[in-house]
């Protein structure tokens, strides 16, 4: 956690003789599962000089071609999602600009157009639904293009075209499978697969539960420490998405190069944005595998808390939420366990936070409190606290010894 953006609280209680709350030995080794392989795909960045940009613009825009005229043939009665078949008479039919062009890139961007004009015939036929396949638009702030694995050298891909000076921020997998090269906002990447094998775990029981939130992205409470991850540090986000906003308003009123350049401001204010989201999601779930064996962490449905209709939270409230992408981190969060021989576990959070979790009491009334009080009792405790506290005391309660968790490690191995 050390040169972070965000701020970290950390509470450990001092080392007693008291015997474990978890027994050791109901956690059964990940070690006979290190052989299951998996693959992920490794975005590299890739730092194109201008004439490789002008090139790489053009294969994009080549790609994006394909695919369309593909979604428009076969929105015609009679045919059939076949790229195999249907591919030779397309590509032979493109303008002279496409010639150039390596040939596969084209040939997979037809085949994409198949297999989503396919998948969206087999949706129909399951739930008689009606999904219209769209054509891809220039404005997309995402967009790839196919990268054949003969393509991909040592010192880069399509080394005859683009090069032999090509810049990554680190080197190419050895291991190599087909990839693909996107375009994200501005910025250049390489995805390629790579296989991942999941590190000799030392389970050692260590339990924790997390509290995701607004005003603190992540609460964690476990047997021998507490604290905040990113506690109190969305104001610097908040306050780039006001520049940005204020930007945006004010590129609609802009014309010619001016547009442009607010237009460019925009893609470093987002990526800005994704940076320091990407930092906060990386650091807080390297921090949890490395300290903890099993994960408590509950199920944050954030589409339904945004939602207009039935919302009881502010839209203030409600971008912080979305900028957090708990449901990102929690997919992160998984894969990174998964590297490690560790495990996620999603729990129920119902009535957590408004429980007292020393004296079991519901405070109906809390709101917006950052504290809670025992009626009972007159203690207090932090709210986030607590409600992490909550979570892991309802899993114990739930699943005694945490037989849940050794049944989930068995069915992982």
């Amino acid at each position: 956690m050390e040169k972070s953006w965000f701020s970290t609280r950390l509470y450990t209680a001092p080392k007693t003789n008291l015997p474990k709350d978890y027994l050791q030995s109901s956690m059964s080794s990940l070690v006979g599962c290190t052989d299951l392989g998996s693959t992920r795909t490794k975005k590299i960045r890739f730092y194109p000089n201008q004439k490789q940009k002008n090139l790489l613009k053009q294969w994009l825009g080549v790609s994006r071609l394909a695919y369309n005229k593909t979604v428009e043939y076969l929105k015609k009665d009679g045919t059939k999602a076949d790229w195999k078949a249907i591919k030779t008479d397309l590509i032979n039919g493109f303008p002279d600009f496409a010639r150039p062009v390596p040939y596969q890139i084209k040939s997979i961007a037809v085949k994409d157009a198949c297999l989503a004009v396919r998948k969206a015939k087999q949706d129909f036929a399951k739930t008689g639904q009606f999904n219209e396949v769209k054509f891809r638009s220039r404005k997309q702030p995402y967009q790839s293009f196919y990268l054949p694995k003969s393509a991909i050298k040592e010192h880069g891909f399509y080394v005859k075209l683009l090069g032999k000076n090509s810049r990554f921020r680190e080197k190419i997998p050895v291991f190599l499978m087909d990839a693909r090269v996107a375009i994200q906002n501005g910025r250049w990447f390489v995805c390629i697969p790579t296989k991942i094998t999941p590190h000799d775990p030392d389970n050692q029981g260590r339990v924790v539960s997390l509290d995701p939130g607004i005003r603190t992205f992540l609460t964690f409470y476990s047997e021998t420490s507490c604290g905040h991850l990113g506690q109190g540090d969305f104001g610097r986000i908040q306050r780039i998405s006001h520049r940005l906003d204020n930007l945006i308003s004010r590129t609609s009123k802009a014309k010619g190069a001016k547009k442009y350049r607010m237009r460019k401001a925009q893609q470093r204010m987002r990526n800005k944005i994704s940076d320091l989201i990407d930092e906060l999601h990386h650091k807080t779930a390297l921090f949890l595998v490395k300290n903890f064996d099993v994960i408590l962490l509950p199920a944050f449905d954030t589409g339904k808390m945004a939602k207009r209709a039935k919302r009881k939270i502010r839209s203030k409230s409600v971008r912080s939420m979305m900028t957090f992408s708990h449901y990102r981190f929690k997919k992160f969060l998984e894969n990174k366990a998964f590297e490690h021989g560790k495990i996620v576990i999603e729990t129920n959070e119902a009535y957590t936070s408004k429980t007292v979790s020393w004296t079991g009491e519901i405070v109906k009334n809390l709101g917006g409190a950052k504290i809670i009080k025992s009626q009972q009792t007159g203690l207090s405790m932090d709210r986030d606290l607590n409600g992490a506290r909550g979570i892991l005391l309802r899993a114990l309660v739930d699943a005694p010894s945490l037989n849940l968790v050794k049944c989930a490690l068995v069915n992982n191995c």
